[in-house]
């Protein structure tokens, strides 16, 4: 199956990059394997492409390379073969590219590449601007660099995509919460007797939380467990310094704890129950405060919390 649309970018963003596929593919004429033919009324400018032996061996169609590429341009080859192929192949060619664009784009992430990974995500979607996974993925890695301007326009396309919409908007408020805590945001904080207490969220659960920097770890009463349905009986534990003196309380890992806009994804706590008679459901430590540049304003009655440089 031809994709008109698909060629045209392709053709326009190979344009505008300087990419010279043709260039590199045309090293050895045309040999069309046995019993594969071109379709017919099928006419282009240049011989059908090629494609490199490790390819190949896999995938039979026409034109066959007798070269070793990079990933990359393997990946460039496989989309030119895509354009030219018979339908009985595409399938094929398609779980190779896959596969490769996997292998490649892990090899890059485990190596910390993050430049070759980004030219390589940027370049995907050219090559394939109906791919709504390849927008995501674009955006979550320029997220991840701190390129947010560019994030948001990499979803900006995806959206309202039936499969991917839901997931990109997610990642788009994400993307606006650290804009804003770049610039810095602030959490008020309410006076407690000789105490400063903040508002908290665990999984959209309100929280309220005494400010502690003494602190090293974040810990939750074990009432707001059970409100969390947090089942820690088989927990692991850890030992705590407390007023009292030392305490062995368990340890749980939560996910999306939140104090006002500033949020992490996973949060360590321990569970351990407050002395205080108020009604308070546990510590804000500086295990959640160091992941952030913080400072505490005691006379306005603020928490600066913003991005780390």
């Amino acid at each position: 199956m031809r994709q008109p649309l698909l060629i045209i970018a392709v053709a326009l963003g190979a344009a505008v990059m300087g990419w010279q596929l043709n260039d590199y593919l045309r090293e050895s004429p045309m040999q069309s394997a046995p019993g594969n033919t071109v379709a017919p009324g099928f006419v282009l400018q240049d011989p059908p492409q090629t494609l490199p032996p490790s390819i190949q061996d896999e995938v039979m169609i026409p034109a066959v390379a007798q070269v070793t590429r990079s990933a990359l341009q393997q990946i460039e080859a496989l989309y030119e073969a895509l354009y030219i192929a018979e339908n009985e192949d595409e399938a094929a060619l398609k779980e190779r590219l896959h596969a490769l664009i996997a292998l490649h784009s892990g090899d890059l992430a485990t190596q910390q590449r993050w430049k070759e990974l980004l030219a390589l995500r940027q370049r995907l979607v050219v090559l394939d601007p109906n791919n709504a996974q390849y927008h995501y993925q674009l955006a979550e890695l320029q997220s991840q660099l701190r390129l947010y301007d560019e994030a948001l326009y990499s979803l900006y396309f995806i959206l309202q995509d039936a499969v991917m919409g839901s997931k990109a908007q997610a990642l788009e408020r994400r993307i606006k919460t650290q804009l804003r805590l770049a610039q810095g945001v602030t959490v008020p904080l309410t006076v407690v007797g000789a105490h400063h207490v903040v508002d908290a969220t665990i999984q959209n659960l309100d929280l309220r939380l005494l400010l502690d920097t003494g602190a090293s770890i974040t810990t939750l009463t074990p009432n707001a467990a059970r409100r969390l349905n947090i089942d820690y009986a088989q927990s692991q534990s850890i030992t705590l310094a407390t007023a009292g003196g030392m305490v062995v309380a368990p340890l749980i890992e939560v996910s999306g704890f939140a104090v006002g806009e500033a949020a992490v994804e996973r949060l360590q706590v321990g569970i351990l129950p407050m002395s205080s008679t108020a009604d308070f459901d546990g510590l804000l430590g500086m295990n959640f405060l160091r992941q952030f540049a913080s400072s505490i304003d005691q006379q306005a009655g603020l928490l600066y919390l913003a991005e780390k440089n």
